[in-house]
């Protein structure tokens, strides 16, 4: 025999969710990916070791149930960020920005979904170069974005399945024609104030914020849905049949500076409470007036300061900044905004 290499692979997902848990949506975006391939595992098994049966040894072995954990690693872009952090936020509000002027041009607003636990799931079908399988009731777990000098913003995203494969031979679908978004496109500011809404489509930061962009070395931002699996009672199909979002978000913001003066540990000794912004800017959207850009950018309406601890690489004193995302009354406690050409997420 020969090995099988997975350089042919390929991994698609369904921008549209499914109408209910499991039943599958078209899959129409191809992602580039780095890890090992998705596939499903048993998730309660037994044995009869504990029963009476006449043997020394366990005599039989069953599968109560399956589930899928996967991983989603690659260099980020507008399209996938949007679609990760919808994922796992689970509220996607849609408009364009000019919709005269740039036509093609769309902007989501990404928050938490506070209108049911229920989780929206979506289809993966991948190639694993060997063989082409489908999974549906694919739903978010946790989103990361990473972005550090000299290098390119990274993605890393969490998901898990209903734990049902099922033989595919669809077309690999189309990868939407975006750059990778790279450390020169980062800012990060802190202070001013929010005003506007995200219903209204005019949400935007005012005041003075202070960018830090200039002695940033590196952030990361992560969110995690800690959602919850259900096997239902009278369900014997032995795949997930229903997933909710945990009690709470869970949320790590850090972020490491170059240390220019005291303003970090300033601002973690009086508890002041500020606007975190971080956006992310790439090339100009085509097909317009050329005054849009592709962007991701990371809202927190509120954080104060956990820590701002001194430290040193080599010899440049640099802070290890860490932040506590709070909810804030009026616009919550994360926006992730992204500017592209796709029309909607989790439709």
């Amino acid at each position: 025999m020969t090995t099988k290499r997975i350089t042919t692979g390929w991994r698609g997902f369904s921008t549209a969710k499914e109408a209910a848990y499991g039943s599958p949506a078209t899959v129409d975006t191809l992602f580039n990916f780095e890890g090992p391939p998705t596939d499903i595992a048993p998730n309660q098994t037994a044995t009869d070791e504990n029963e009476i049966t006449g043997y020394v040894d366990a005599a039989k072995h069953e599968v109560l149930n399956w589930k899928l954990d996967g991983a989603h690693r690659q260099r980020a872009l507008p399209h996938n960020a949007a679609f990760f952090a919808a994922l796992v936020l689970g509220q996607v509000t849609t408009d364009q920005p000019d919709n005269v002027n740039d036509p093609l041009a769309y902007r989501h607003w990404i928050e938490r979904d506070l209108t049911s636990p229920a989780m929206k799931s979506v289809t993966l079908i991948e190639f694993d170069g060997v063989a082409q399988k489908r999974y549906p009731g694919i739903f978010g777990k946790s989103f990361k974005l990473t972005g550090q000098r000299n290098d390119f913003l990274k993605l890393e995203a969490e998901f898990g399945g209903m734990g049902k494969e099922e033989a595919s031979a669809i077309a690999r679908p189309a990868q939407v024609a975006e750059s990778y978004l790279r450390y020169g496109d980062i800012d990060f500011s802190r202070g001013g104030s929010l005003s506007g809404s995200v219903a209204g489509g005019n949400l935007a930061l005012g005041g003075s914020p202070a960018s830090f962009k200039g002695a940033l070395k590196s952030f990361e931002y992560a969110v995690n849905a800690n959602p919850q699996t259900l096997y239902e009672m009278g369900d014997g199909s032995g795949f997930v049949t229903r997933v909710e979002r945990g009690d709470r978000w869970t949320h790590a913001l850090k972020a490491v500076f170059e240390m220019a003066d005291d303003t970090h540990k300033t601002g973690l000794t009086a508890g002041t409470e500020y606007v975190l912004h971080i956006p992310v800017t790439g090339g100009v959207i085509s097909g317009g007036s050329g005054n849009l850009n592709y962007a991701v950018e990371l809202i927190f309406p509120k954080v104060v300061y956990r820590e701002a601890a001194k430290d040193r690489d080599g010899h440049v004193v640099t802070v290890n900044a860490d932040f506590q995302v709070l909810e804030d009354p009026t616009y919550g406690s994360v926006i992730v905004k992204v500017l592209n050409k796709q029309s909607e997420y989790l439709n």
